[in-house]
C-alpha cells in the first residue's frame, strides 16, 4: 500500500488492484478507489480528478478497454460517395490547333535537315529522332487530354512518285491532324501528327422502343445487316478470304457479294484471261474463281508446270506466252525460285515478261534491283543470266533513249555491277575493289563511259548494296 499526500489536497490511497499496461506501468482499473486515510469518507471515481488529467485518462481508458460502443458507431458511419469528374471532351480554349503544330514541325525540319544528305544507313534513326523531337515539342504546347501520334517518313530524292496515306478511326468533332512536308537537295521528309481525344470507339447505348435508356451499354459487335449496305460492304472489304468466309456464316448475303470477292481476286492476281469473259452465260462466281486461283498458285509453287496445266485445264488462262507473262507480272502469290525455274524453260514467256517492265528514268543499278526483284536472279552465271541481261539491256535502252547508251554498253555495265556487288558483299573476298580500280576497269572496258558515271555506279553499290536480293551471291 502506498500513501501520497500533498499540500491542499486529499490523500489518495490506490489499492493493489490495478491493470498493467505496456511498458510495465500500471493504470487503475474500474475497481480502484480513492479514500481518505482510515477508510473514512465517500468512495470517489478516478474520473473526478482535474479536467485535463481526467480527459487524458478517459481517452487512454477507451483505447485500453476497446469499448464496443465506440466501434459500432464508426462502423455504422455512412461512406461519402464522390461524383465522377472524368472529362470526356476538351475545353474549347485547349483544343488541338493544327496551324500551331505545323509551324513548330517546320522549324524542326529546318533545324535538323538543312544541308543533310540522305544516307540509308542512318535514315531509320533519323526518322526516330525527328518523331521524338516533334512529339516532345507538341507536348510542350499543353493540349490536355490528347494522345499525340507522330509518323515521320524520310526518303531519297530521285524523281520518284510517292504517295503517303494514313488511316485511323476518327472522331470528327474533337480529333484533328496536320501533315508537313520538307525537301532539300538530297532527301525529303514527311511528318503526320495526329491528336486523338480517345473518343474513337464510342459505345452505343442500348435502346428500348427506340428511346435511349442511358443505363445499359452494348459491348457486342453491331449487326451489319442493320447498317446501310454501303457501310457494311466497306467494313467487309478489309477482310481476307478466311475471315470473309467466317463472316458469311453470319451475314451470308453480304459476305458472299461478288464485289468483295472480285476485289480479293484482283488484289492477289491482277490479271487472268478469265477476267475478260467471267460474265459469260456460265456465270462463274468470283468466290469460286478465288478458290481455283488459290489452288493453282499452291500447285505452281510446288511444280510450276503442273500449276500451268491446272490454269489451262480450268480455263483460267489461255495457252499463250503473253498471257502467262501477264499472269506472272501481276501476281505476288508465286515464289521467286519457282518463277525462275519456270522462266528458265519458257524463254518466250521471259521475253514478254521483260517487255512488261518499266525502267523509265531509273538509275541503272536501281533498274537492275527492280529486275531481280520481279524476276529472281539465278544462282550461277550461266546462259540463263546472260540471256536475261541481254533482254534487260534492250528494254532499258528503249525506256531511256535520252541517256545515249546502246545495248552493248548497258550489257557490259550490268555485269560490271554484278561483279562489284559480289566483291563488296562477299565475306570471302579480303581485298575489296576500290573506287579508283572500278573506274579504271570500267572505262577501259567501255570507252563511252566517263569517270563521273563510273564513280556514281560504284557509290550506289557501296551505299545501297547488292543489285540482287537473292542469287548471284
Amino acid at each position: 500500500m502506498t500513501t501520497d499526500s500533498r499540500k491542499d489536497s486529499i490523500p489518495i490511497v490506490i489499492t493493489d488492484d490495478s491493470t498493467e499496461i505496456s511498458g510495465g506501468s500500471k493504470f487503475p482499473s474500474r475497481k480502484q478507489s480513492m479514500k481518505p486515510p482510515g477508510g473514512m469518507g465517500r468512495r470517489k471515481s478516478i474520473m473526478k480528478l482535474s479536467g485535463t488529467t481526467a480527459l487524458a485518462g478517459r481517452r487512454l481508458t477507451k483505447a485500453l478497454l476497446d469499448l464496443p460502443e465506440e466501434h459500432n458507431s464508426v462502423a455504422t458511419k455512412p461512406k461519402v460517395r464522390m461524383e465522377n469528374t472524368y472529362k470526356m471532351v476538351p475545353d474549347e480554349e485547349t483544343a488541338f490547333m493544327p496551324w500551331k503544330v505545323r509551324t513548330a514541325v517546320q522549324d524542326i525540319f529546318k533545324e535538323q535537315l538543312d544541308g543533310v544528305s540522305y544516307d540509308n544507313k542512318t535514315a531509320s534513326k533519323l526518322c526516330c529522332d525527328l518523331a521524338q523531337m516533334i512529339r516532345n515539342r507538341v507536348r510542350n504546347m499543353d493540349f490536355p487530354r490528347y494522345k499525340i501520334i507522330c509518323n515521320v517518313i524520310v526518303g531519297q530524292c530521285s524523281e520518284q512518285g510517292l504517295e503517303v496515306a494514313s488511316r485511323c478511326l476518327w472522331d470528327a468533332k474533337y480529333d484533328n491532324y496536320t501533315c508537313i512536308e520538307y525537301k532539300n537537295h538530297s532527301l525529303f521528309a514527311i511528318a503526320m501528327v495526329h491528336e486523338d481525344m480517345g473518343q474513337i470507339l464510342r459505345r452505343q447505348l442500348e435502346t428500348q422502343d427506340g428511346v435511349d435508356n442511358g443505363q445499359e451499354v452494348a459491348t457486342r459487335f453491331p449487326d451489319l445487316a442493320q447498317l446501310p449496305p454501303e457501310i457494311s460492304m466497306a467494313i467487309l472489304s478489309h477482310l481476307g478470304a478466311t475471315d470473309l468466309c467466317l463472316a458469311a456464316c453470319v451475314w451470308d448475303n453480304l459476305a458472299n457479294d461478288e464485289v468483295l470477292w472480285m476485289g480479293l481476286c484482283k488484289t492477289s492476281w491482277g490479271y487472268t484471261s478469265i477476267y475478260r469473259y467471267i460474265n459469260h452465260p456460265l456465270k462463274l462466281s468470283y468466290r469460286r474463281l478465288f478458290l481455283f486461283l488459290d489452288e493453282a498458285s499452291l500447285t505452281f509453287n510446288g511444280n510450276p508446270f503442273e500449276g500451268e496445266e491446272y490454269l489451262f485445264k480450268r480455263g483460267i488462262m489461255e495457252n499463250n506466252a503473253l498471257e502467262m507473262a501477264k499472269f506472272l507480272h501481276f501476281t505476288n502469290k508465286i515464289k521467286p525460285d519457282k518463277k525462275r525455274e519456270y522462266l528458265d524453260r519458257r524463254r518466250d514467256v521471259l521475253d514478254h515478261l521483260l517487255q512488261l517492265q518499266n525502267f523509265q528514268n531509273q538509275f541503272l543499278p536501281n533498274a537492275l534491283r527492280k529486275l531481280f526483284c520481279n524476276i529472281s536472279a539465278p544462282n550461277n552465271r550461266g546462259e540463263y543470266l546472260s540471256e536475261m541481261i541481254d533482254k534487260f539491256s534492250v528494254r532499258f535502252c528503249h525506256c531511256n533513249p535520252k541517256l545515249g547508251l546502246d545495248k552493248d554498253t548497258v550489257f557490259v555495265l550490268c555485269f560490271s555491277l554484278i561483279m562489284l556487288s559480289v566483291d563488296l558483299s562477299s565475306p570471302a573476298v579480303k581485298n575489296k575493289m576500290s573506287k579508283r580500280e572500278f573506274i579504271k576497269n570500267t572505262c577501259r572496258a567501255v570507252q563511252t563511259v566517263n569517270d563521273d558515271l563510273a564513280g556514281d555506279l560504284y557509290d550506289n553499290i557501296y551505299l545501297i548494296g547488292h543489285v540482287a536480293t537473292e542469287g548471284l551471291r
